[in-house]
């Protein structure tokens, strides 16, 4: 791969992306020139952005720079609302719509002129049907199922169709294609009508970066089973409601850490979780993701509660329980196709339950809170697969022989 150059078209910070790092990670460590294109909307991030680029060996360029002190904001801002309104009110799918960086991602790669060009994002799409159609080289990763994605309101300003046209012409027209799960990849096969499915490449975390000393840097109180779940954002459609249902029944002692961001649902928090239970919920703030693992690893059990609300939800697996996997914690995770997937390598880590349930929930919180001994095999059930079954390390050498492939 040495001398190749390969462009990564993501929607936002390279920080927030955790699946474009590790590809960009495995691909400069096989030789490859490697430039992230994204997009910048917090300064924070955008630091952690540069330190990221450089320990990876990879050049990430924002396209557009929405941070709050950055002056020129207006115009990329008035072509995304813009766009919103032309396709809530005439359906017209403009560059914006898919998302702000679209329109510029083609003039980018042309001037790079890149060996390939992996699609990570929704702006990525329209970018790379005008690629190809103009003979470059393009791949694709799906991390969602782009069309089949989010709650019925937020579809409502997307162009659902149009991303879908895209995602079936960049299937049939790709270099090469991943999927985070072979559910996903087989559904997306049998979508497209394709002779193969996407090779699935999960979210798996590199085994070696996983924590190896126990710290309590969210200071969880130690005489207790401590619930644990993570997102960019805490809001509805994400299983929180049933839980917090779900808490309230419990007995005995726990606390629940919440990591996120409400983005404006501080209400909807205040409704959802009643006040007999708040004093044991725990807010902890976003941190970068090489602390994360650090944070995680200090509780017991990881709740993946996907909602299988949509065909991308249910298809694919999270990162969120591969976190909980490589920091060594009991699981219980909602029985979506993707998560099966996952638990049938690794039964003994944790508990299935369906997602329309509340009281398969409440029995598997009590479970752990009433049998530390389960808590105990869980955990170290979790290790032993995250170091195995589901580590990077092996699913990155298959990413670099796939690619090296489309590359040739």
């Amino acid at each position: 791969m040495t001398d190749k150059k390969i462009a990564l078209l993501t929607l936002q910070h390279l920080s927030n992306a955790p699946r474009a790092q590790k590809e960009a990670g495995a691909l400069a460590a096989a030789g490859a020139d490697v430039t992230v294109f994204g997009s910048w909307w917090n300064a924070e991030r955008a630091e952690e952005d540069r330190s990221l680029a450089k320990k990876l060996g990879i050049t990430y360029v924002p396209l557009v720079d929405l941070r709050p002190d950055t002056p020129s904001t207006f115009l990329p801002r008035l072509r995304t609302r813009i766009a919103k309104e032309a396709i809530q009110r005439l359906g017209i799918a403009l560059p914006e719509s898919f998302g702000t960086s679209a329109r510029l991602m083609v003039p980018a790669i042309k001037k790079l002129q890149p060996d390939l060009t992996m699609v990570h994002s929704e702006p990525g799409l329209w970018a790379g049907k005008k690629l190809i159609k103009s003979g470059f080289k393009i791949g694709i990763d799906f991390e969602d199922w782009f069309s089949e994605d989010l709650l019925p309101e937020a579809r409502k300003t997307r162009p659902v169709k149009a991303i879908a046209e895209a995602e079936k012409f960049i299937l049939k027209h790709a270099a090469v294609s991943f999927a985070t799960t072979d559910a996903m990849g087989q559904a997306l096969k049998e979508w497209a009508g394709l002779k193969n499915a996407p090779i699935t490449i999960p979210n798996t975390f590199r085994w070696a970066d996983s924590p190896k000393v126990r710290e309590n840097p969210d200071n969880r109180k130690q005489d207790c089973v401590s619930f644990y779940w993570f997102s960019q954002t805490i809001g509805p459609g994400r299983g929180l409601e049933v839980l917090a249902d779900a808490l309230s029944h419990l007995k005995g002692e726990w606390q629940l850490h919440l990591r996120g961001k409400f983005h404006g649902r501080a209400d909807w928090f205040e409704k959802t979780f009643s006040d007999e239970i708040r004093d044991r919920v725990i807010i902890q703030p976003i941190v970068p993701n090489h602390l994360l693992p650090l944070h995680s690893a200090s509780h017991d059990v990881g709740l993946a509660l996907e909602e299988p609300f949509c065909k991308s939800r249910d298809l694919t697996a999270t990162n969120k329980i591969f976190e909980y996997l490589r920091c060594g914690l009991a699981l219980i995770a909602t029985e979506t196709s993707g998560q099966r997937e996952v638990m049938k390598h690794c039964p003994d880590a944790g508990q299935l339950i369906s997602s329309d349930d509340p009281v398969a929930l409440i029995s598997s919180l009590q479970s752990y809170i009433d049998h530390p001994e389960l808590v105990k095999k869980s955990k170290a059930a979790a290790r032993a697969v995250a170091a195995d079954q589901w580590s990077w390390e092996k699913y990155e050498k298959i990413l670099v022989q796939e690619i090296e492939k489309a590359l040739r």
